[in-house]
């Protein structure tokens, strides 16, 4: 007999970052549907959510918050906006001083760790092209391959080296593919 299948999980930390970034900034009728998905802004968050309503989460958010950009524009920026705010928590700061030690190339390997500190469900593979540029595989996307562009590139902002580029490369069912350069 066939194992039922996880329940894809995003963590409490990805959600509590998510709702800083939002806060402030999204229309009433957002944060109704966001309240609808158990997410609020003036009450604790659950221990994890369906990675569907996450994503939800993200395409409500990113519209109100850049509506003059394409949903993957969206995304990337809230991914972005959500990185700088967990990289303020106490998980975020023990992460990145972590990655300064281990250095951009053994980050980039540990990214499945990164990403499963937020979400159960994630699984990645890093192939070097040379010493500036990457291709990253992650496994499931939750629809919102934008959204992961910007949480991994904003990662410049705290590590020197790291990827200043990262695109879209090819998406595949759930999967998605991305290249990363190094441009400066």
């Amino acid at each position: 007999m066939a194992e039922p299948a996880k329940q894809k999980l995003i963590f409490a930390s990805s959600i509590e970052a998510l709702l800083k970034a939002a806060e402030g900034n999204i229309k009433p009728e957002t944060e109704k549907q966001l309240g609808e998905l158990r997410m609020y802004f003036r009450k604790p968050v659950d221990p994890a959510y369906p990675a569907e309503h996450w994503a939800q989460a993200v395409r409500l958010v990113s519209r109100d918050m850049w509506p003059g950009e394409s949903p993957e524009e969206q995304h990337k920026h809230l991914g972005e906006r959500t990185v700088r705010q967990f990289a303020e928590t106490f998980m975020g700061k023990a992460m990145f001083a972590a990655a300064k030690v281990m250095g951009v190339t053994r980050s980039l390997q540990r990214m499945t760790n990164n990403l499963r500190t937020g979400a159960n469900f994630i699984e990645t593979k890093l192939t070097t092209l040379d010493e500036r540029s990457h291709e990253l595989w992650i496994s499931d996307v939750s629809d919102v391959p934008g959204f992961y562009a910007g949480l991994i590139e904003a990662g410049k902002d705290f590590m020197p080296g790291w990827t200043d580029e990262m695109r879209i490369k090819q998406r595949d069912g759930v999967a998605c593919t991305y290249t990363l350069k190094r441009t400066k």
